[in-house]
């Protein structure tokens, strides 16, 4: 099973950094997030393209990268770890390598920082999307980056920084989904309060009744550092995509 942030119309598979002790630093100089070494901030977003050939024949699924944020905010060294189709493993590169983030820091300088992403190629009516960091829509309104909604909720944007996750509980499957080979994902929207607690929870794709509600019992348990508007905390929207797989 895997739990895939989307901070995007999508899990931001925002893919999610690398969890490790920090501060840990490889023989290239490149440290991991953890405590002392910030996650970096995605500041820019382009999204990967279907290949002709690819759309044709319908393939779909996910491409896992791991990649150098450098401290300038660019995209330093990209390697795909998880490999698809090759064509959409080189529009997953091409687009990320067009990404700019907020680069992590490490005792208040910017250093390099490893990070994993997944792009997620689906031909729903939806193009292609990374695993995380593209705001969802609350309900009532399209409404702009960076804008509150009706209740006070912001969406990650300009000026309102992504929440960072530091805490994840995995979902565990039902006996009767197991029993039953039930494989797939639940999609949740939910609010990631001030103080990094998980609020509101709503179950905007459903896989199975048991698993919806492990789902959410898994998400209510994990913690973030909050996003930031002018410095303060403000309540934050996401998605999440909760994989069930039965390997």
């Amino acid at each position: 099973m895997k739990a895939i942030i989307m901070l995007a119309a999508v899990l931001c598979l925002v893919s999610s950094p690398i969890a490790a002790s920090a501060p840990q630093v490889a023989e290239s100089g490149v440290y991991k997030p953890g405590p002392g070494v910030s996650a970096p901030i995605l500041v820019k977003e382009v999204k990967p393209q279907y290949t002709a050939e690819a759309k044709d024949t319908k393939i779909q699924g996910s491409v896992i990268l791991e990649c150098v944020v450098q401290p300038d905010g660019t995209i330093g060294e990209v390697r795909v770890t998880k490999a698809l189709n090759p064509g959409l493993d080189q529009e997953a590169i091409k687009a990320v390598r067009q990404w700019r983030f907020k680069p992590g820091t490490k005792d208040g300088k910017p250093v390099p920082v490893l990070v994993t992403l997944e792009m997620t190629f689906t031909l729903r009516d939806r193009p292609p999307q990374p695993a995380f960091l593209r705001p969802p829509l609350a309900s009532g309104g399209e409404g702009s980056k960076g804008q509150p909604q009706a209740a006070g909720v912001y969406k990650p944007g300009d000026g309102v920084s992504a929440p960072i996750l530091v805490k994840e509980v995995k979902p565990q499957y039902t006996a009767e989904a197991k029993k039953a080979k039930i494989q797939g994902s639940v999609m949740i929207e939910c609010v990631v309060k001030t103080d990094g607690t998980i609020g509101d929870v709503e179950v905007t794709k459903s896989l199975d009744a048991g698993l919806d509600q492990e789902a959410i019992k898994a998400v209510k348990q994990w913690r973030f550092e909050p996003g930031i508007k002018d410095g303060k905390p403000v309540p934050v929207l996401i998605t999440l995509e909760m994989t069930f797989t039965l390997r």
